[in-house]
């Protein structure tokens, strides 16, 4: 993986006129591509577009977007996202493409939707009894649709965040999955006035070859971005993957991780990489030596990383305890945050 940092800084010129005063300026942002150790640029930030906008103006240039603006000129850019559309993005399902991200242009100030993806099998989907300590009330942390709740909606979070009982019917509407203490964790960080979005797409006892293309569970996983897409300001801001007892060995296993992640961003439409955070698989179980596995994955990904299982227990042969499940969506959150930069 490699890193690339460009910066584009704007100079101001002052042009002054016997009875009259013309000042122009043009705000500065940048952007990152993410690199050797997955950095990626601060989520929220703001690269004008060509012709570029007016920090804190009330109206933006033609060409190029304003952070802090509130009407945005031609071509203006694109709500929430770090790149927006060539020419400009858009509000989500205006002008770009409907995740409201593409090439060029810039983001203006509006609060942005930072949308996840949860993804895998059981140890993802959760097997461990939920605790009241794992309840959420924050309205800032929001699952699209969720085990209990109405689907093809956002609803405030709370597990599990995958549908229950799932496609194959092994989900289990009574536990607690990493991804609540994964949103949580990102809370403590969230940029102000953003929200957060979690999709839920794991299913217990599932094969990679079920999610990519081709798979039983691929479809799901298309109509799932699909509705994600249509949210106001919403970007696409990183998987977490917790997938491998099923393939566990497998040296395909890895080419299929960078297969799936490819299809993900595909389907979102975007241009730019986010980060990929795999779990290992718990040491006390069934299937440790996969983790190698694992960690050659995530080196082959553009944006990837992982976390370790140190420390956790399994109920069983397969499933961490609800501690462990505490601990690895915080190290997911965590690793996210860092690779954010947030």
């Amino acid at each position: 993986m490699t890193q690339m940092n460009r910066t584009l800084r704007g100079t101001a010129r002052f042009l002054l006129l016997p009875f009259l005063a013309i000042i122009a300026a043009s705000g500065c942002g940048e952007s990152s591509s993410p690199g050797a150790t997955g950095e990626v640029d601060n989520t929220g930030g703001a690269d004008p577009g060509t012709g570029g906008g007016a920090t804190g103006s009330t109206t933006a240039g033609s060409g190029g977007g304003a952070t802090g603006s509130t009407t945005a000129g031609s071509g203006g850019g694109a709500t929430g996202s770090t790149t927006a559309g060539s020419g400009g993005g858009a509000t989500v399902g205006t002008g770009s493409d409907s995740s409201g991200a593409g090439t060029g242009g810039a983001p203006n100030s509006r609060p942005t939707f930072h949308v996840f993806m949860l993804m895998g099998q059981s140890n993802m989907a959760g097997v461990a009894d939920k605790q009241a300590s794992d309840q959420n009330s924050d309205q800032r942390l929001k699952v699209l649709g969720g085990c209990n709740q109405p689907a093809g909606q956002w609803n405030v979070a709370n597990p599990p965040l995958n549908d229950c009982p799932g496609e194959k019917g092994w989900n289990l509407s009574t536990a607690v999955d990493p991804g609540i203490w994964f949103g949580k964790t990102l809370l403590g960080k969230l940029p102000e006035g953003d929200t957060i979005g979690l999709v839920g797409t794991a299913e217990s006892g599932e094969s990679i070859n079920t999610f990519i293309s081709g798979g039983s569970h691929h479809q799901m996983i298309l109509n799932k971005i699909a509705k994600a897409k249509t949210a106001e300001n919403a970007r696409f801001a990183g998987i977490i993957f917790h997938q491998g007892e099923s393939d566990s060995g497998q040296s395909s296993w890895p080419g299929k991780v960078v297969q799936l992640y490819n299809e993900v961003k595909e389907a979102w439409g975007v241009d730019y990489d986010v980060p990929f955070i795999l779990g290992e698989l718990p040491a006390g179980g069934c299937c440790s030596g996969h983790n190698s596995l694992v960690h050659q994955a995530a080196d082959m990904l553009p944006d990837g990383y992982w976390v370790s299982q140190d420390g956790t227990k399994v109920m069983d042969q397969y499933h961490f305890d609800h501690a462990s499940v505490v601990l690895m969506g915080t190290r997911y959150g965590e690793k996210m945050i860092e690779a954010l930069k947030w």
